[in-house]
């Protein structure tokens, strides 16, 4: 018997991801959802791979990785600065027509925020925290703070080793600005279907971001994306309930 043919749903992560934050969800899609497989889009500059001059080359290297695979996906699904990033892509014309869910997306919010204010306002600030996050003290603290299912820091370690290994880490914050932001608003009022087909996942529980920016992002750009909340998610529950977060999946997109 010929094994089953599954679907890809791209993954767009947030600053600092690595793959294997993704080793739990897969391992439960299998399980739960075989009719999917998660494809990590690799981001220039992350994980050790080399780096790019600007966010138009970093968008072009994430189009070109797109455009070679196989098969169409049936749907991506981007996390924290993530969403950003994918409807950067959509600005430009890619990923027309794939549904997309933004879980715990960083979108237009990150505008009256301190701390990506800061990150821009201080560049030495960047290298500062990606050396914080090898502390076992700043791990333990993070974990408590991000995490729902209280994770033993320490098991976490390949975790944090994506901020080390991340030397875009920085030119994300000199790259997405309220310029770019703009830059984007002028390129969606002429093509408003690049925002149709998105979908918000919040978490109850998460301490980066929740619901409201989704909502400024709503009001900004005129649009009513639905959103689902999940009430004991937090920013990452790929890793916190990879089980629960399979089934969530496989009911929005295996029908397509």
């Amino acid at each position: 018997m010929s094994a089953p043919i599954r679907r890809a749903v791209l993954h767009l992560g947030g600053n600092g991801h690595a793959s294997c934050r993704l080793d739990r969800a897969r391992a439960a899609l299998g399980r739960r959802c075989p009719a999917l497989e998660l494809v990590d889009v690799p981001y220039p500059g992350f994980e050790g791979r080399p780096g790019v001059g600007s966010f138009d080359d970093f968008l072009q290297h994430l189009t070109g990785f797109v455009r070679d695979l196989p098969d169409r996906p049936v749907g991506g699904y981007a996390s924290g600065i993530g969403a950003l990033i994918a409807l950067g892509l959509r600005a430009r014309g890619g990923l027309a027509g794939i549904p997309l869910i933004f879980q715990g997306p960083v979108l237009w919010g990150l505008e009256g925020r301190w701390f990506p204010r800061a990150m821009r306002i201080f560049p030495p600030a960047r290298g500062l925290l990606r050396s914080a996050f090898a502390l076992p003290a700043f791990r333990r603290r993070f974990a408590r703070r991000q995490f729902v299912q209280g994770h033993d820091a320490s098991a976490l370690g390949p975790f944090f080793e994506g901020y080390r290994q991340c030397s875009a880490f920085g030119d994300l914050f000199d790259w997405l600005t309220p310029g770019l932001l703009r830059s984007m608003e002028r390129a969606f009022e002429h093509d408003r279907a690049a925002l149709g087909g998105i979908t918000a996942w919040v978490g109850g529980r998460d301490r980066v971001v929740g619901i409201d920016e989704v909502r400024t992002t709503g009001r900004t750009l005129g649009v009513g994306w639905p959103v689902v909340e999940f009430e004991g998610w937090g920013h990452y529950p790929m890793i916190d309930v990879p089980e629960e977060w399979a089934d969530a999946l496989c009911r929005a997109l295996a029908p397509a």
